[in-house]
């Protein structure tokens, strides 16, 4: 990485204490070490075996990856390339010449990362309940979910845009901390209700004649039925005969689809390593020009 390198520690263990003030950056995956060829040498009795020492198009690309998101478990979230930014900006604040406002490693990772996610990482795919839910759901105002408990409250904020979200269950009050979040949030109980969501989720062990009679509510609504039920049922012949006009959807598709989802995540993300590695090759071998009209191959 021109003038300086990466030693990557992916492991819970921290480096030695001698380090503390090295440059040394720290998410829940990893850790990483930046450092100068010259600093290494000084520092070769306190690395491990395991550490990876790269140089180079291979310190870049790495990096460009990780901050992409590329390495997290939810892929292209956002939240590792902040605690890089807050990273870089502590090692500046504290004079370090290795991440001053000069340093071209540097701003060329800023700026390819910026680039990657806008071009290549919005729209990725669905890799939950939820994120699919706000797909198929997104062009309607209005939801109905069924139920409080865990799967629950993990769908409800990717729902949470809503002009009106609707909740129905036995207790309101495991869904209070979310009515106090969500304005456009109404709690009620089963026995209360009537389905007001153009779209119906169900995350909760309700039979099939419950589904069924909370359905009878409205004449026409919901027209999509979202059935989260692990258990076999036979909701979707059921509604085929009373309500041809809903459309349903069962588990057994929400895991179909997010195995595609991953099998295609999974090409893209290869495709995009051998992006952003052509990339970082291409910034070690650019050639500047320079003012006084001679021109410098940058290895």
């Amino acid at each position: 990485m021109e003038d300086i390198l990466l030693v990557h520690r992916k492991s819970n263990r921290n480096f030695s204490e001698s380090l503390q003030d090295a440059a040394i950056w720290k998410t829940c995956l990893r850790k990483i070490l930046f450092c100068t060829e010259g600093e290494l040498t000084g520092y070769a009795d306190v690395l491990e075996k395991e550490d990876h020492i790269l140089r180079g198009e291979q310190a870049l690309s790495l990096l460009l990856e990780i901050l992409c998101g590329l390495h997290s478990p939810i892929v292209g979230e956002t939240e590792v390339f902040g605690q890089f930014k807050n990273f870089v900006e502590s090692r500046k604040q504290l004079g370090d010449t290795l991440f001053g406002d000069h340093q071209k490693w540097l701003n060329f990772i800023m700026a390819e990362v910026k680039k990657t996610r806008a071009e290549h990482l919005v729209g990725i795919g669905s890799q939950s309940y939820g994120s699919l839910l706000r797909r198929y759901t997104k062009d309607l105002e209005t939801v109905t979910m069924c139920g409080s408990g865990q799967l629950a409250q993990e769908i409800l904020p990717w729902l949470a845009h809503k002009k009106a979200l609707q909740a129905i269950c036995r207790d309101p009050a495991k869904l209070q901390n979310f009515s106090e979040k969500y304005n456009n949030l109404t709690i009620t109980t089963y026995n209360e209700s009537y389905i007001h969501g153009e779209a119906m989720v169900i995350a909760a062990p309700l039979s099939d004649a419950r589904i069924l009679e909370l359905m009878s509510k409205q004449d026409t609504r919901p027209t999509a039925v979202f059935d989260l039920r692990g258990e076999e049922n036979e909701l979707a012949s059921l509604i085929a005969e009373k309500f041809p006009h809903v459309v349903f959807m069962g588990l057994h598709q929400f895991f179909a689809e997010i195995e595609e989802t991953k099998k295609d995540t999974h090409n893209k993300i290869q495709a995009l390593k051998a992006h952003l590695l052509e990339k970082a090759v291409a910034f070690m071998q650019r050639t500047e020009l320079r003012p006084l009209g001679w021109d410098d191959l940058c290895a």
